[in-house]
């Protein structure tokens, strides 16, 4: 076979790369170019992706990382601060409300309620705690502990800081809110902390014999206590009297039962063997320092006139306090002025008209009584008994104000009873609280001395004999109800905070 005649016959047997048929169709021609390039391009796109997703993922972890630290140090920031409130020149804070304003709202950042954005915060900053400085009153000095000196920001670390923004206490609950703001490479974090605060009740002034600040009416008997043997009964019963219009000017500082130095201390509130009396009769210690009541004025509410009858009041549930407001009670035989409670507290204040009368007047085995019908016991701080005018408190023969906090800053109570009136069995004629101009009591007997009772007309209302009566006040061993009113009063309180109620961290 001829070389020609083979090579035809290979020809015939493979296809023709250059025939049309074996290149497919026009719409196919190109096709491997474009494909190389687009997978290219998703190869790219995949690339660029995986990496913004790793710096994307960098950034958070160094977010969180920024975040956590300024958690960190607003944590450590509010362990400090609860630290500086634990010691007593710092204590007497927990009391008092700080409130800043917040930049974002334009308003305070807690408000009463001690909640973040719960429409009561205010417009304006609250701060009671920039100006408070107890430490120069007769009853802190005794005390010895000095100014407060809370810081409110402090550093930790190279960059990070901390500031208290806000405070607030809730007398009601006994709870305190903190609210404390941290930052760090400009990362903003907060921490709320809610805490149980309690005032530690040793010393609980449960007799304060003193005139309010700014008292127009300065008398020799502000702050006399002339006890001559009458009963005060009761862990609370301790009692402040003003030194310089007591039996003794010299004293400073305080005397409890069996104290070397009491009998000097009964002496100055007419109540030693001068006065007739052999024994001490009072539970609580005695303090030779003044106090200042200042309660704030409250609403002046329901007009009673003169009650001079039997009559009873309630409080209204749902609110927090129901006043009335009256121009004297006068009481005799067996008429009561039953006040309930059940449902809410009462508070009764005396009409302040500037006319020198008596406020109270119970005779024979009349009784003004705080009721509970629940099963619960009466709070003394759930019936308040207010006079911010001349209005004096006379008691005779067996009658009883039961389970009451009496504030009566420009006259005096005069126990001019001849036995316990009090249901319960012990021997009073007062269960409760008062923080009065004096407090008054008839002689033992003629002989004795005198501390000059005169009313304006310069008449002696001493000369009543009561040999050997001993009935008198009991304070109540429960005064918790009482907690919001000791900010008004400079009394040497040392609050302390016990379990976190909650914890929570804020996003600013």
């Amino acid at each position: 076979m001829s070389k020609k005649f083979s090579a035809s016959l290979f020809r015939i047997g493979r296809q023709n790369y250059l025939d049309p048929k074996c290149l497919g169709s026009s719409s196919e021609q190109g096709f491997a170019l474009p494909l190389a390039l687009g997978l290219g391009f998703v190869m790219v796109i995949l690339g660029m992706s995986t990496i913004m997703v790793a710096q994307s993922d960098r950034t958070s972890a160094f977010n969180r990382k920024q975040a956590g630290a300024s958690l960190a140090i607003a944590e450590g920031g509010m362990a400090r601060s609860l630290a500086q409130l634990a010691a007593p020149n710092n204590a007497v804070l927990l009391n008092r409300n700080f409130d800043t304003i917040n930049p974002k709202t334009g308003k305070t950042y807690l408000g009463p309620d001690g909640m973040f954005n719960n429409g009561d915060e205010e417009a304006s900053a609250i701060d009671e705690w920039a100006t408070y400085d107890p430490s120069n009153q007769p009853c802190h000095q005794q005390k010895n502990w000095g100014s407060p000196t809370f810081a409110k920001t402090g550093a930790m670390g190279k960059t990070g800081t901390y500031t208290v923004k806000a405070y607030r206490f809730n007398p009601q609950k006994q709870k305190g809110t903190l609210f404390v703001e941290a930052s760090k490479d400009g990362k903003t974090t907060g921490v709320q902390i809610s805490i149980a605060v309690k005032s530690d009740v040793q010393d609980f002034p449960g007799i304060v014999l003193a005139e309010p600040r700014g008292n127009p009416k300065s008398t020799s008997l502000a702050g006399v206590l002339a006890l001559r043997g009458r009963d005060i009964q009761g862990s609370n019963g301790n009692v402040y009297f003003r030194p310089s219009t007591s039996a003794d000017p010299s004293l400073t500082e305080s005397a409890g039962p069996g104290d070397l130095n009491r009998s000097n201390y009964l002496n100055a509130i007419w109540s030693s063997t001068l006065d007739g009396v052999s024994e001490d009769t009072v539970q609580g210690k005695i303090f030779a320092c003044m106090l200042t009541p200042n309660i704030p004025i409250g609403e002046m509410g329901t007009d009673l006139g003169t009650i001079d009858d039997s009559t009873t009041l309630a409080g209204v549930a749902g609110k927090s306090r129901t006043y009335f407001t009256v121009d004297r009670i006068d009481l005799s035989g067996d008429e009561t002025l039953t006040v309930d409670t059940t449902h809410g507290p009462v508070q009764l204040e005396f009409a302040n008209d500037g006319v020198y009368k008596y406020g109270i007047t119970l005779r024979d085995t009349s009784k003004i009584l705080n009721v509970r019908t629940d099963g619960q016991p009466p709070r003394v701080g759930d019936l308040r008994i207010i006079a911010r005018g001349n209005d004096r408190i006379n008691l005779y023969d067996q009658t009883c104000i039961q389970n009451a906090f009496l504030w009566f800053p420009y006259d005096e109570l005069r126990l001019l009873t001849n036995g316990p009136g009090c249901p319960g069995g012990q021997n009073t004629n007062i269960e409760g609280v008062l923080w009065i101009e004096a407090i008054l009591s008839s002689k033992n007997e003629a002989i004795h001395r005198d501390v000059e009772y005169f009313d304006r007309s310069g008449q002696d209302y001493d000369t009543t004999t009561k040999s050997g009566e001993k009935s008198g006040i009991a304070v109540p061993e429960d005064v918790t109800s009482l907690m919001d009113l000791l900010k008004y009063i400079d009394w040497p309180a040392r609050y302390r905070f016990g379990g976190v109620l909650q914890w929570q961290r804020v996003r600013l």
